[in-house]
């Protein structure tokens, strides 16, 4: 007589709800796509248009996680960031936009920012990005993962670079270094694609603005900060 062997089926896990405390700050139609995204999450959501508001409705609540919608990355990023890291300091704050811009990454977690989610990746990002958080990670789209650093310019780059930034032109580089002005011109291409920029204008502004994250310092070179040639012209 055969022998019956029975098999047992294994459950599948059960998932785990959490009634961790998530505020969502920002416009209300993308708070509410958020608030569908994390639906099934069992996260208890606040849910207000701006920081004022949520110091307003709960100001003595501790939020294990904070969610802001950036409409404006290029010119309001930190802006918007500091004063929710400021106001809710105990609270890792997650970004979430539509796009951001080179080197956005980088202002982002500058501000205080913990991670950044765009808006296309909510469904698939949000969620596992939101636990890295809450475990003491920092998150980014990893298309962005290279933004957190500054770029690795060479010698020579950093050279043409400061120039660039006091105001000389190719011609005065090319004398101030006693190269070819073709030379420059192709450090200067080169230095603007690991820049992520297309003139020089926009080279000195990112540069110079202190809100990438970039500055000064990514000119130094033998670890002392680039100093103007005494016979510079302008």
């Amino acid at each position: 007589m055969p022998r019956t062997v029975a098999k047992t089926r294994a459950s599948a896990p059960k998932r785990v709800r959490s009634s961790l405390a998530v505020a969502v700050v920002g416009d209300a139609g993308r708070r509410t796509g958020i608030a569908e995204t994390l639906s099934r999450e069992g996260f208890d959501l606040t849910s207000v248009d701006s920081v004022a508001a949520l110091q307003r409705l709960e100001p003595a609540r501790e939020h294990a996680l904070v969610l802001m919608w950036v409409e404006d990355t290029v010119s309001r990023l930190s802006g918007c960031i500091e004063p929710l890291t400021q106001a809710f300091p105990q609270a890792p704050v997650i970004v979430v936009c539509s796009s951001i811009e080179r080197w956005g990454v980088r202002e982002a977690l500058m501000a205080g920012a913990a991670g950044v989610v765009l808006w296309d990746d909510l469904e698939m990002a949000l969620a596992p990005t939101m636990r890295a958080v809450l475990a003491g990670q920092a998150c980014v789209p990893r298309n962005h993962s290279r933004q957190i650093e500054p770029p690795a310019l060479s010698s020579r780059e950093k050279q043409i670079l400061g120039l660039l930034v006091m105001g000389f032109s190719n011609a005065q580089i090319a004398q101030q270094l006693f190269l070819a002005e073709s030379t420059v011109k192709s450090h200067l291409s080169s230095a603007f694609g690991k820049l992520g920029v297309r003139s020089r204008n926009e080279a000195v502004h990112l540069i110079l603005d202190p809100e990438r994250g970039l500055g000064m310092g990514i000119l130094a070179i033998g670890g002392e900060p680039m100093e103007s040639p005494p016979s510079a012209a302008r």
